[in-house]
């Protein structure tokens, strides 16, 4: 069997102004995407509606302070914060990174402490992955019009 290999020079594309900044909306609204999981995550399943299978999680885990129920809530208070933080801007790129690496650590304690979550058709893995493109945008966006030109 024969290999083949090709190496590919990314095309440098010119951009006017005026397009650049229409898809810096994109980037941002990726960010924004990302942020808003966040907050909705730490909300919702973590402080205002959790359920027995996120305590049973925490639980299962040994990554518990106090108990399951105050770390679960104290999580759901960071991740909060996280996402308007996320969502703020702020050192978008260092933002991106941390909640892409955040993610994969939460994937594996859930997936360890709860391998149904595989297979469930609601599960946040599919969601992962979503996050991951998100954060790849924002991670490799041009921050000026000029480094677009100079890729």
């Amino acid at each position: 069997m024969h290999k083949v290999s090709i190496a590919v020079e990314p095309e440098i594309v010119s951009v006017s102004l005026g397009d650049f900044h229409r898809l810096q909306w994109i980037k941002n609204f990726a960010r924004i995407s990302i942020g808003l999981v966040w907050v909705w995550e730490g909300l919702m399943p973590k402080i205002l509606y959790p359920s027995a299978t996120q305590f049973e999680m925490v639980r299962r885990s040994g990554w518990w302070w106090g108990s399951p129920e105050q770390t679960l809530y104290w999580l759901g208070v960071a991740m909060i914060v996280a996402g308007f933080g996320i969502m703020s801007g702020i050192w978008e790129r260092a933002a991106a990174l941390i909640s892409t690496l955040a993610v994969l650590v939460l994937m594996v304690l859930v997936i360890t402490s709860n391998p149904e979550a595989l297979h469930d058709p609601f599960g946040g893995l599919v969601k992962d992955a979503c996050l991951f493109t998100c954060a790849a945008l924002v991670w490799w966006w041009p921050r000026t019009p000029e480094s677009v030109s100079k890729r």
